[in-house]
């Protein structure tokens, strides 16, 4: 499992996730660019410049794209998504897939409320927000 398949992994099987986008989570939750079905709310991912990998440990910036059609869900989403990844702040493991532990996972920055270009007429919302993920090298395929 890579480090993006495991990301996306956490937020599928995240029930306070799927709560909110749906049972189409498959094509609401999308790794790169965002998804042109017009289907919201939704969440794209993607990594930030800036990772390492110093003795075995990778450093992965995150940057995840909460889009609703309200401000409120934007935002809701936004705190859902930090809660999953950011909730390991200090020691321990927050999540285990396939051997692939994410060791520690912190808030970078929260970009506030992004109103972009309306879809059938209405604005998209975006709560866009950061979040650095590290884990052992050894548990990337």
């Amino acid at each position: 499992m890579t480090s993006y398949e495991f990301v996306g992994y956490c937020l599928l099987n995240t029930s306070a996730v799927t709560n909110i986008v749906g049972v189409a989570s498959a094509r609401t939750v999308t790794h790169g660019l965002r998804s042109r079905n017009g289907i919201l709310p939704c969440i794209n991912y993607f990594a930030l410049p800036g990772g390492s990998r110093f003795n075995g440990i990778e450093r992965m910036p995150v940057s995840f794209g909460c889009r609703a059609d309200t401000p409120g869900a934007a935002r809701d989403l936004n705190r859902v998504v930090t809660t999953v990844f950011a909730g390991a702040q200090g020691t321990g493991t927050t999540g285990t897939e396939n051997g692939f532990d994410l060791r520690r996972g912190s808030l970078i920055a929260d970009q506030g409320l992004i109103p972009e270009e309306k879809v059938d007429g209405k604005t998209v919302y975006n709560a866009p927000v950061d979040i650095q993920i590290i884990y052992a090298a050894s548990t990337v395929s």
